[in-house]
């Protein structure tokens, strides 16, 4: 099976070649680097203690405390990401602290020479990503390969099971599986993982690691836009989620005049189009990259850059986390909950269900059914300070009391490497 699967491979590369060309146009870093994902670079050899892949900039957000305390152990750290958005996410945090190289398309050669150049002694996959040769190859290197944070959403799962006799061999390979939770362990056991290849762990999310921009930098914004006004931000928006937020705003400013609604797009190629359709819809529209838009009397600013939402979390009295309206299944709610603001999101979060489904039994985050209901819960909420801040007290607790996951993972990854 896997020999048909590596032949199709090698049949899609013009394909996936146009696919990068084709994505450049809205994201020129798509273009760059590609000989990196057939590892023609030309840099030399590296060895590495730990190589880790997250896929993009979520996994690399939530992987950040777990690479923390392997620097502090003084390890070589290589970081491969798929995406642009995931490598930016890896430069910004860890600047020179670790290596870092797209990952390679899952080709034998490519990934042989992946694994010759940097000779890691133990591999760690991020969440749901399986990649046959990829896996096979390290396998073949000696190299331990551990599925950590390990999720299985329910398309994730109808999709893996009815390919069951392809995947169970590539689970095979895999030295650990660390699942996020017993219904993520019971998924993997039941596509061909092994009692005792599965431990559940939990979702190191919890444990995340704040990284803000300079306060004095953010605050001028604030400055500009009107410290005393309340601030909604729309964060990491998908296509449609911003059309449907807009629609409500009318309303929300009705309620509370001098609402300011942020909009952090979550893909950069977007910045552009979405600070367009607002403009359109007749709102005074300020621009981040541009600070003389920036003013007291914006009604939205679209926030075109790249790590800083955690300060603009800061700066927010109210938060809706994208991928929730639109069937994509949610983005990350802890971050907010981080920066003690109260937390909104739409119906679809099945990427991070048993994290939504703890929240909610705590009545710690408002999961709406659309954007009617996000504006409803918000203007109720703004109305009410003290149910506003015992959802905060309630989400932090919430947050307080999963910490550690990174611990049990840490000791796992330790046992594997000697």
């Amino acid at each position: 099976m896997r020999k048909i699967y590596t032949i199709i491979m090698y049949a899609l590369v013009p394909f996936i070649l146009l696919r990068l060309v084709w994505k450049s146009r809205g994201l020129p870093a798509y273009r760059q680097r590609i000989a990196e994902r057939f590892v023609w670079n030309t840099s030399p050899s590296s060895q590495v203690d730990v190589w880790v892949h997250a896929v993009s900039m979520g996994e690399v957000v939530a992987v950040t405390p777990l690479v923390e305390r392997m620097l502090a152990q003084n390890l070589r750290v290589l970081i491969t990401t798929m995406t642009p958005t995931g490598s930016q996410q890896v430069l910004t945090r860890f600047k020179s602290q670790v290596a870092h190289q797209y990952v390679p398309y899952d080709l034998p050669w490519c990934v042989r020479r992946f694994f010759k150049r940097y000779q890691p002694r133990v591999g760690l996959i991020m969440e749901t990503e399986l990649w046959p040769n990829l896996i096979h190859q390290a396998k073949l290197a000696h190299v331990p390969v551990a599925l950590i944070n390990a999720r299985l959403s329910d398309h994730a799962f109808g999709y893996y099971h009815r390919f069951r006799r392809f995947f169970a061999p590539i689970l095979s390979e895999l030295t650990w599986i660390g699942a996020q939770s017993e219904q993520d362990a019971q998924r993997y056991q039941a596509l061909g993982a092994t009692p005792s290849q599965l431990t559940m762990v939990g979702n190191m999310k919890f444990d995340l690691s704040v990284a803000m921009t300079s306060s004095d930098v953010l605050n001028q914004f604030k400055i500009k836009w009107g410290a005393h006004r309340p601030v909604w931000l729309a964060a990491s928006t998908h296509d449609d989620e911003e059309t449907q937020l807009l629609s409500q705003l009318a309303r929300i400013k009705t309620a509370i005049p001098d609402i300011l609604l942020l909009i952090a797009p979550r893909r950069p190629e977007r910045f552009q189009t979405v600070y367009t359709l607002v403009a359109q819809q007749g709102w005074n529209t300020g621009l981040k990259s541009q600070p003389d838009t920036i003013r007291a009397d914006n009604d939205v600013i679209v926030l075109d850059s790249m790590g800083e939402l955690m300060g603009f979390y800061a700066l927010s009295d109210y938060a809706f986390v994208g991928a929730s309206l639109v069937p994509i299944g949610g983005h990350n709610v802890l971050e907010p909950i981080a920066m003690q603001v109260p937390v909104f999101c739409g119906p679809y979060m099945q990427n991070a269900k048993s994290i939504c489904d703890e929240l909610v039994k705590h009545q710690a985050l408002q999961h709406c059914l659309g954007a009617e209901d996000v504006a409803s819960r918000l203007i109720a909420l703004h109305q009410n300070p003290e149910q506003r801040a015992q959802q905060i007290a309630a989400a932090s607790h919430v947050l307080q009391a999963n910490r550690g996951t990174v611990d049990k993972y840490w000791r796992k990854i330790e046992e594997i490497m000697v």
